[in-house]
């Protein structure tokens, strides 16, 4: 079929379309009513003008809808049909010359670019800040006039989201009666198979790109040692919490702790009306504890399997980048941090490691102890043998006299230990 055919086809439905519209019931009373208010709004208070309205108007004036359903195909079908008409002219249109279209649309670009002075919009888009503000100051000031009609619009939303509920089950049903799992899997996984690889990665290697000039760029246009993306979000962040208040943030962070426990404890309690729930939950944790295991493995293996001369260099990367100045600087901070805090309140450490041990059951822990040391010691025999001479030498290393130099604390701790060992073994 030629393109002249296919445009003529698709102007015939689109003609038949615009007149099932205005065929169809309530639409000529419509139109008629927006022609007698123009007509009346023209007239106005001219005598010479009502009287040419006159006549107009009451010709516009139907006292019942007589418009009847027109014998041409339905709606529907005609609709149908545009769309498959207008797939078709597309499909034509791909089998010509694509680079004279593609210079025509250029052309085309070019041109709406050209004529198209952006700085206009940018400050047509900024001069709105105020006046949408304003816009939405009015609509809230009079919208919460009307308390119940609010009330009215909020269970409105709930009906809907009720609704969208239903719907989606209604849609998602009949794939759970009627499509068998290996239809449903080669169907959702087709879309795995057919999406192009090549494409993705090529998708990926640009984003990658993008994000590498960016924080190149963002060095080079640094100050002070800082990136430009510090700079910037540092006054951003500034300019935001000076907003905020402390005590309601304090008061924010126990809250959402507080819902926290409010939402594990509603699932408490949802599970105790239905245990078989929370059976069938237990009893998958060793199923997907081994998915897990064999997750990593998988993952340890790729190290097991790369040449050893590209792990060396990989290694003696990574650690030639990591700083173990920063490393020790942070064990120093969390020390100076711990002593800080002691210096504070001293016996903190005392009063909450002592407020936890009087509370814990000691006849518990007692039975505990008695099942699961034993427990362990007869796990681990067979590694015992292996691990403990490297353990006992590593022991004997440290605390032999000579280890820890001439300090005093250290000579005290030798003494001590030598002491508690002789009453041992006269024991």
């Amino acid at each position: 079929m030629s393109a002249r055919n296919h445009r003529d086809q698709i102007d015939d439905t689109i003609g038949r379309i615009a007149g099932e519209i205005l065929r169809a019931k309530g639409t000529t009373r419509l139109i008629f009513a927006i022609i007698r208010n123009i007509l009346s709004g023209w007239s106005g208070q001219s005598r010479l003008r009502k009287i040419i309205a006159h006549p107009l108007q009451k010709l516009f004036t139907k006292k019942k809808d007589k418009s009847k359903p027109s014998s041409a195909s339905p709606l529907p079908v005609d609709l149908g049909r545009l769309i498959t008409l207008l797939a078709a002219a597309i499909n034509e249109s791909h089998s010509d010359n694509i680079q004279k279209k593609t210079d025509a649309r250029g052309d085309a670009i070019r041109a709406f670019l050209e004529n198209t002075d952006f700085g206009e919009i940018r400050e047509m888009v900024e001069g709105l800040d105020p006046h949408v503000l304003k816009a939405i100051e009015a609509f809230n000031g009079q919208l919460w006039n009307y308390p119940a009609k609010v009330g009215t619009l909020v269970a409105t939303i709930i009906a809907l989201l009720n609704m969208s509920v239903r719907a989606s089950r209604e849609v998602l049903l009949p794939i759970e009666q009627a499509i068998g799992p290996d239809l449903l899997a080669d169907i959702i996984l087709s879309i795995v198979k057919d999406l192009k690889g090549e494409d993705t990665g090529k998708l990926a290697h640009t984003l990658m790109e993008i994000i590498r000039r960016i924080h190149t760029g963002s060095l080079l246009l640094g100050k002070g040692g800082k990136p430009l993306f510090q700079i910037y979000l540092t006054d951003h962040l500034k300019d935001s919490f000076h907003q905020l208040d402390p005590d309601l943030l304090k008061k924010i962070r126990i809250i959402l702790a507080e819902d926290r426990e409010a939402i594990a404890n509603a699932v408490s309690d949802a599970l105790m009306d239905n245990p078989r729930l929370l059976m069938a939950y237990l009893s998958s944790i060793g199923s997907v504890k081994n998915s897990d295991i064999r997750t990593k493995s998988h993952k340890l293996n790729l190290v097991e399997g790369v040449d050893q001369q590209g792990l060396n260099t990989a290694i003696c990367e990574t650690m030639s980048d990591l700083d173990t100045y920063e490393i020790a600087e942070l064990v120093n901070t969390v020390f100076r941090v711990i002593n800080h805090i002691h210096d504070a309140k001293p016996d903190i450490v005392h009063n909450l490691v002592s407020g936890v041990v009087d509370s814990i059951n000691h006849e518990e822990v007692r039975k505990t102890a008695q099942w699961l040391i034993p427990d362990l010691v007869e796990a681990f025999r067979p590694l015992a043998t292996t691990l403990m001479p490297m353990i006992l030498k590593g022991l004997c290393e440290i605390i032999r006299p000579d280890a820890g130099g001439e300090s005093e604390e250290y000579i005290e701790a030798m003494e001590t230990l030598q002491a508690t060992l002789a009453m041992g073994n006269r024991g």
